[in-house]
């Protein structure tokens, strides 16, 4: 679906406003890669149910760029005064491990007391990954063998 599509879901990242009062009155929220949607629902629905309460935002970085998701979330966490973001992506894949470094980004840079979490999912598996592997992940310097 292109983000020129119709956005009466809550679910669309780039489709809510920053300051929707459903953000704001829940303070944390979960960012899903969307195709956990359709490769994993068992696991995006287990996260959901494990985060009940906060906000459930889906993007996908293979059709909005990564700066203006990027923008979008920044706005998010500030606007609606969001605390905690946790990331759920496929692990591998080049576009959702954008995900996970622009919210360290946007922790590094804007809103140094949010809290990140990052997981992804390998062979049927959510993984917790810390947030310093993340940061290192973006310098292949840092991590060639």
């Amino acid at each position: 679906m292109s983000n020129t599509a119709d956005c009466t879901e809550l679910e669309r990242l780039m489709c809510i406003n920053v300051g929707d009062s459903r953000l704001r009155e829940r303070g944390e929220l979960l960012l899903i890669g969307s195709c956990m949607n359709s490769r994993f629902p068992d696991i995006a629905n287990e996260f959901k149910a494990k985060n009940e309460g906060n906000a459930v935002l889906h993007v996908c970085l293979e059709e909005t760029h990564v700066n203006q998701a990027g923008f979008k979330i920044a706005s998010i966490i500030r606007y609606s005064k969001i605390s905690k973001v946790t990331v759920l992506t496929i692990d591998g894949s080049p576009h959702c491990v954008q995900l996970h470094f622009v919210v360290e980004d946007i922790k590094k840079h804007f809103t140094s007391e949010v809290e990140i979490e990052h997981y992804v999912v390998e062979r049927g598996e959510a993984l917790e990954v810390p947030s310093a592997v993340v940061k290192r992940a973006r310098h292949l310097s840092k991590i060639s063998l």
